[in-house]
């Protein structure tokens, strides 16, 4: 679809919404007292003489303004209050598309008795399992959409749109307690108007329904967003547009309609400056649907290619469009579901310095530039039926469809530059449904069933090229002038999971669970590798190529015990699994028990403290299981080892919490240990920059120590917080035979101090400081400092600024010391009441062209400049319903 057409369908959107509007009458006006000063909190309630038409009333704000939106030709009983006033009461009958009328109440006469309110003020509650930010606590007007507001809230963290609170990740997101685009946060804090919201919940041990309470594994950690009275029941939404300079240009458009019945929303959005609608993290939530049986990874997908990815890109044109539907035909039956599409243009160019460590490092330059294209469709639907308060059922059908084209440049330095081209091309397509059901048998007898089938098929082309030979140490090229290798993929794998589960109520002491499960899967791998020549012809290296089927199935049987002795939770549970592993003509039997333990200690009513043990087996991603070669990059390969079993891992965990003064501080830190034995490593023949990786099971302990902590102290006008994150692995290395153990240490310390200088002036203020150390046979390290602030005002009544703002200082691993700064501003009008707004928008004020980063992965060390988008200057105009 090009662009005249894209913009032909939103305006026919807009004229769409526009003359669903006709109908109503927009009623404003101010009430004052007798002296003309604004009364603020005053009620007014417009009662319909007919029948079949809601009562409609609104809250005059502190200006004294109130809005009611009514239906034309209708008479209505007006009823304005407030405590210390006299009452007015009048019938009016309106005609006009927008009236105002304004209202003047007059002080009581008669003296009242003194009244003592003995009430506090909290702006977070905490009751139970749920945390509620009163958001008008902490919010002043100036904010657009939902990411504004949680950045002003003290204890919840905003990260590579990640939602986190209490050092945990939120897992479902909900609007008025139905899942919004099945829990998926990108799309909701970019998309979710910020004046539309009343409070945020945060609700611990999240269950979908209370059947599920004692059944379901998953601990999801839930933000639900209670939206204010007046649009509970009420269609809203916002269309924008922006034009700028050197062709940059957005498209925006969102539309919600709420109600207790049925709910919709629609997203729209096309831009050409680095705007991404729908993040990894949201891709894993949303393909395959949900289970609350089922442990999420064994649902899993491959998904990388269908995301967008979140890097800075130094080109990008983004089209997005999503919808998502819910609709209540009775108290037994709910239909709902989404349906998106997603169309990304991105060109990634980089430089970066590599490290390959070994007896002798090898150092590598290089310059990478890549052109992606990639299109994907996906469709859920899910079917909620509840026959009774004590039996549930739910069906859900997902399918997703995905195309991608990319193109990469790289030029590589080493002894000698030597230029090289890479070229993908390929498809894939998914189906899955689940049929899940709890019942309550009894007062002591709770059972779940589950279902999940799934089909996955990919297949993709891959070409490298040079001029130069690549490779030759592992394949047997021909020589040329110009070496050219093709590669063909073709992935075929079907899934099946079921599950049956009880949970007893044996006695006030203890509960018991049990249950029995199967899973199954199958996969058939296939890639052809050949050596193709000017001329077209070509050499197939088919003794190096895979087809290889691989079943792995898996019979389990759990029994658990959950009890309860004074302040203290516990929760036992053993699963003993039977599994049988077919792959390139190897078959064998493995009997393993997957216990766990979890004990929770409740020092006082919002103050925990649990611990967790879990020792698990994991089976390896199918391609490690391989009988030959797969190509993966102009320089490297995988050698596949079909003669590897399962890892596995010992690991314990302490996690304290201590919200029981939220209003004043809070404090959460965790303990996580874990021990991997036997486990997976990459066994290393490296030649050069060429690499082949071959993986191997060895039975040397690996070992990961981590400590998180977050503490808040929360004033009446500012908040201070504070998080450290410290991680320690201990990994084994093998490259050329010679086997080393690596010691890496990650950290971060940060701050945060957000301040409200005035009623309409805020400003946040951050520090980071972020550090990776790699040890073997020397030391390497990187540091950064980060200094952010970020500033909102309204000034002149109806203008608002805004800037945010950072300063890297970046120390890489070969010890050189790099800054850059980046920053935005935005700048707007809009009159009170009036559904038109204007802005002006400037992205990368100061033209900074580069990002750093610097990573470690398997022996390689990465110090990586990454090319972003030049200075962006765009004029903007929204209009908001």
């Amino acid at each position: 679809m090009n662009f005249k057409k894209l913009i032909v369908y939103y305006f026919l959107f807009f004229c769409a919404v526009t003359f669903t509007q006709n109908n109503r009458v927009i009623v404003g006006g101010v009430v004052t007292d007798s002296l003309q000063n604004p009364l603020q909190n005053v009620t007014l309630i417009a009662k319909p003489k007919q029948q079949n038409i809601k009562i409609k009333y609104a809250i005059t704000d502190t200006k004294g303004y109130y809005k009611l939106q009514l239906k034309k030709g209708v008479f209505y009983q007006l009823s304005i209050s407030h405590l210390g006033y006299n009452s007015i009461n009048k019938e009016v009958l309106l005609s006009e598309n927008n009236s105002t009328h304004n209202f003047k109440l007059n002080t009581k006469k008669e003296n009242l008795d003194e009244v003592v309110i003995n009430y506090k003020y909290q702006p977070i509650k905490k009751k139970k399992d749920t945390i509620t930010y009163n958001l008008k606590s902490f919010t002043n007007g100036n904010e657009f959409k939902m990411k504004d507001v949680l950045n002003k809230l003290p204890g919840i963290k905003v990260d590579k749109n990640a939602i986190k609170v209490q050092g945990k990740t939120v897992t479902k997101l909900l609007v008025e307690g139905k899942p919004f685009f099945n829990g998926s946060t990108k799309l909701a804090i970019e998309n979710i108007p910020a004046d539309v919201m009343d409070k945020i919940e945060i609700i611990s041990n999240y269950k979908e329904s209370e059947l599920l309470r004692n059944l379901a594994d998953n601990e999801d950690l839930a933000l639900n967003v209670v939206l204010k009275e007046d649009k509970k029941d009420f269609a809203f939404g916002d269309i924008e547009a922006g034009v700028g300079l050197d062709n940059f240009y957005s498209l925006h458009a969102t539309l919600f309609k709420y109600n207790p019945k049925s709910n919709i929303s629609f997203i729209g959005d096309i831009n050409s400056f680095n705007n991404s609608s729908l993040s990894f993290s949201d891709l894993s939530r949303l393909v395959g649907g949900s289970s609350n049986l089922f442990k999420r990874s064994a649902l899993s997908n491959t998904l990388s290619s269908f995301a967008s990815n979140n890097a800075e890109r130094f080109e990008s044109v983004t089209r997005f469009s999503a919808l998502n539907f819910q609709k209540e035909f009775s108290t037994k039956f709910t239909i709902s579901g989404y349906v998106i599409y997603s169309n990304n243009d991105i060109v990634n160019k980089s430089s970066s310095i590599r490290e390959y460590l070994g007896e002798e490092p090898i150092f590598e330059t290089r310059n990478d530039i890549g052109d992606t294209d990639n299109s994907a469709a996906l469709f859920n639907i899910k079917f909620d039926y509840n026959p009774s308060s004590s039996q549930k059922w739910i069906y859900n059908v997902n399918y997703i469809k995905n195309t991608t084209n990319y193109e990469k440049e790289s030029i590589s330095n080493l002894e000698n530059t030597n230029q090289f081209f890479t070229s993908v091309e390929g498809k894939s397509d998914s189906f899955s449904h689940n049929l899940e059901g709890y019942l309550k048998l009894n007062d002591k007898h709770t059972m779940g069933l589950a279902l999940h089938h799934s089909i996955t098929n990919s297949n993709s082309t891959d070409n490298w090229s040079s001029n130069t030979v690549f490779l030759e140490e592992f394949l047997p090229l021909t020589q040329t002038t110009n070496y050219q290798i093709n590669q063909i993929n073709d992935i075929n794998a079907q899934r099946f999971n079921i599950l049956l589960k009880d949970y007893w109520l044996a006695s006030r002491y203890f509960h018991l669970f049990y249950n029995i499960g199967f899973n199954y899967k199958n996969s058939k791998i296939r890639n052809d590798i050949s050596q193709v020549f000017q001329d077209n012809s070509r050499i197939d290296f088919s003794e190096l190529g895979n087809n290889n089927p691989l079943t792995l199935s898996d019979l389990n049987f759990g029994f658990g015990i959950k009890s309860k002795l004074g302040k203290f939770e516990f929760n036992l549970e053993a699963k003993p699994h039977y599994y049988r592993f077919k792959r390139a003509q190897i078959k064998d039997t493995n009997f393993f028990i997957e216990p766990k333990l979890n004990i929770n200690y409740k020092i006082e009513d919002d103050i925990d403290l649990d611990f967790d043990y879990t020792f698990t087996n994991r089976y390896l991603n199918d391609l490690n299981y391989l009988e030959n070669l797969k190509v993966t990059g102009f320089n490297s390969l995988l050698q596949g080892n079909p003669n590897l079993i399962d890892e596995r891992s010992h690991n314990f965990s302490l996690y304290y919490s201590d919200y029981e003064n939220i209003d004043d501080y809070f404090l959460d830190f965790s303990i996580d240990y874990s021990i991997n034995n036997p486990v997976k490593n990459n066994s290393i023949t490296q030649s050069g920059i060429y690499r082949l990786s071959t993986p191997v099971i060895l039975n040397l302990p690996e070992e990961n120590l981590s400590f998180n902590t977050n503490y808040g102290l929360i004033f009446s006008k500012s908040s201070l917080e504070f998080e450290v994150d410290l991680d320690w692995f201990k990994t084994n290395q093998v490259i050329n035979e010679d086997v080393s153990i690596i010691n890496s240490f990650e950290y971060l310390l940060s701050s945060k101090w957000l301040l409200k200088l005035t009623k309409n002036t805020q400003i946040n203020l951050k520090y980071k400081h972020s550090g990776y150390q790699v040890t073997s046979d020397e030391d390497s390290r990187s540091i950064e400092n980060t200094f952010s602030l970020n500033f909102d005002s309204k000034f002149l009544k109806n203008f608002i600024f805004k800037t945010d703002f950072s300063t890297h200082f970046v120390k890489n691993f070969s010890d050189n010391t790099l800054n850059y700064t980046l920053q935005n501003l935005y700048l707007g009008y809009a009159k009170p009441n009036s559904k038109f707004s204007y802005s002006l928008n400037f992205r990368n004020i100061y033209n900074n062209g580069v990002i750093t980063t610097n990573s470690f992965s398997s022996n390689l060390l990465i110090s990586n400049q990454v090319f972003t988008l030049p200075r962006v200057f765009l004029v903007e105009l929204k209009y908001k319903f």
